[in-house]
């Protein structure tokens, strides 16, 4: 148990076979040993503590809350004690009580610093964040170190979160907290990243973003090295809220050059180039773009730096980065919204997909990453695009079922992008009775062939043709749907039942058969469900 650490002589030769059979869950022979323990030291707290731990274990929680505060309204003052009592009151789920514990453990010992942190850890469970700012300073006040003071400062930030007038946070909690900062600031004393992520957390919410960017570009900015690129993300992000295009354009451009995989710095150097676009804006004659360094400002610049982001990646004789691709489907997305033709220079949106799949078709993210860029092909390609993707798609020799399977997982892999791909397109859809039952039954022996490939797998992992079974029962339902035949439900609840046979940590299969039993009115089944 967590308290054996600060068992102290003498008594912790007299303690310790109480902690182990608690720790073995003997709670019945601790319970035991405590007792003759107590029949020869009875002023010995912790023993009671110790005991009160396992009745609470042994379900007689009654008698043990008793005992507890048999000693809780002595207020001890001894590790042992106060630890146990904690570790009780937490199996009680009574934390409320541990906050009583520590204050009066502080009004005796004012000056413990552990005793002073335990009370504001007390705190922070129950949520008391007036009284966490209050214990928090009172901490340093009593050892004078910086962790204890901005504990002191992140209490003020959750009261602004939690209180209910958003006027009171920003008049009162949030600039108290700032003025908190910035005397540590004006002291020299900031030490910790920590320390500057809150202070950038209090600017944030006050709408403070000039002074913010100030923070992060200045001295206090070079200690946002934990996470890459922090200091970075920090500035596109107030660069995005000040409106100031030039330089989040300009910051995106170089963060991509470094890092042609980042996304979310395609998006904000899309954005900001469209920004300014849109506000004429052009850069100075002589003088620096800004801050930042050169500002692209034309489409072409644009359709070029993702064309070269692209080449590069086609050169590597290592695996290909994703970013490159989809910033080219991205772009065309983009110049199609806004009608410029230059989105024919990126290429046709049918081969780019075809290409992106024969690069990343065996990771699972194809299928999220392609979906999103469907709309760029019109509805006469569809068919056509499924086919050709089939055609990528190494499958083994057609057997007597009339069906090739994957000799691997990464095959795998990716005639299920296809299958999945087929679905968001609307083909099985459009499908007759006949031909969603043909498809089902190819889906069927793709699941069951797949299997083979996670004998090995632990119950808590998933099986890698799991999505194969859970079309399946999209398909049954769409037929149930169409026909009013519950013959497809039922047979829908027995192929989820046997996914779940095979894959038990599978939440889709649970999730589906919940709904299922619902629709069914059989929520005695939903219940029960595993």
């Amino acid at each position: 148990m967590a308290a054996r650490g600060h068992v102290q002589d003498p008594n912790d030769r007299r303690l310790r076979p109480i902690y182990d059979y608690l720790d073995n869950g003997n709670n019945k022979m601790a319970i035991q040993q405590a007792d003759k323990l107590l029949k020869k030291h009875k002023d010995l707290h912790c023993a009671k503590v110790l005991k009160a731990i396992g009745l609470q274990r042994t379900g007689k929680q009654d008698e043990a809350f008793s005992l507890a505060q048999e000693v809780a309204t002595l207020e001890p003052t001894d590790d042992n004690s106060l630890q146990a009592l904690t570790i009780l009151y937490r199996e009680m789920h009574r934390p409320e009580l541990v906050t009583k514990l520590y204050e009066a453990a502080v009004k005796k010992v004012p000056l413990s610093e552990e005793y002073h942190s335990h009370l504001f850890m007390a705190y922070a469970r129950v949520g008391e964040y007036k009284k966490m700012q209050q214990a928090g300073m009172a901490l340093y006040k009593t050892v004078p170190k910086n962790p204890y003071y901005f504990w002191s400062v992140m209490s003020l930030v959750m009261q602004a979160i939690s209180a209910q007038d958003d006027k009171l946070a920003q008049t009162m909690f949030l600039p108290l907290a700032e003025r908190m900062v910035e005397k540590m600031v004006k002291e020299g004393k900031i030490e910790a990243e920590a320390e500057v992520q809150l202070y950038f957390m209090i600017l944030e919410r006050l709408g403070k973003y000039v002074e913010a960017l100030d923070m992060v570009r200045g001295p206090l900015g070079e200690k946002l090295t934990s996470e890459l690129q922090s200091r970075e993300n920090k500035c596109m992000m107030m660069y995005q809220r000040l409106q100031l295009w030039p330089e989040c354009n300009a910051l995106s451009y170089k963060l991509l050059l470094k890092n042609p995989d980042e996304w979310q710095f395609y998006l904000s150097y899309f954005d900001s180039l469209f920004h300014l676009m849109d506000k004429s804006w052009s850069p100075p004659n002589e003088e620096e773009h800004c801050v930042e360094g050169p500002v692209q400002t034309t489409v072409a610049e644009a359709v070029k730096f993702v064309v070269d982001r692209m080449e590069e990646e086609d050169k590597k004789d290592s695996r290909p980065l994703r970013g490159p691709y989809m910033a080219c489907l991205e772009l065309i997305h983009r110049l199609r919204q806004r009608g410029c033709p230059d989105e024919e220079e990126l290429g046709d949106p049918l081969e780019l997909m075809l290409q992106f799949f024969g690069k990343f078709g065996d990771k699972p993210s194809c299928i999220t990453d392609l979906k999103i860029y469907l709309h760029l092909l019109p509805p006469e390609q569809h068919t056509q695009f499924k086919n050709r993707l089939g055609d990528l798609v190494p499958l083994g020799e057609v057997g007597e079922d009339g069906f090739g399977f994957p000799g691997d997982t990464k095959v795998l892999q990716r005639h299920l992008c296809v299958c999945q791909l087929s679905r968001v397109l609307g083909l099985q859809h459009t499908l007759d009775t006949e031909g969603k039952l043909c498809l089902i039954t190819e889906l069927k022996a793709h699941y069951h062939y797949g299997l083979q490939f996670g004998k090995s797998c632990l119950k808590t992992e998933l099986q890698f043709s799991d999505t194969y079974c859970l079309m399946v029962a999209h398909v049954y339902i769409d037929l149930w749907t169409e026909t009013g035949d519950e013959n497809m439900l039922w047979q829908c609840l027995g192929v989820l039942e046997e996914g779940l046979s095979y894959s038990p940590s599978n939440a889709q299969f649970k999730l589906l058969l919940l709904l299922l039993f619902c629709r069914l009115g059989a929520f005695h089944t939903y219940s029960t469900t595993p």
